[in-house]
């Protein structure tokens, strides 16, 4: 895989309030969610970007109240188990 890096102007990061050793990682996530919500990137790849596990990603996206893209065939399927664990 290919690392890509990114060079911000040293002004722009002035005044930020997050600490130094921590803005990588908020970028990294902010980056990820954004490109996820965005339906940019997939799950497992904002993931990796954020270098988070699923379940930790799930819960940042939950934190941030960022909404999850979410194809009709999924719901279909969504509705079809819920239906079918109702009946149960």
């Amino acid at each position: 895989m290919q690392a890509v890096t990114l060079t911000l102007p040293a002004e722009s990061l002035v005044g930020v309030r997050i600490p130094p050793r921590e803005l990588e990682r908020e970028l990294r996530c902010r980056l990820a969610t954004a490109l996820f919500s965005d339906g940019i990137l997939s799950g497992a790849a904002a993931c990796r970007m954020a270098g988070l596990s699923k379940v930790e990603f799930q819960h940042l996206l939950g934190e941030r109240e960022v909404t999850q893209p979410l194809a009709e065939q999924d719901l279909e399927q969504y509705l079809s188990n819920f239906a079918a664990w109702k009946v149960r």
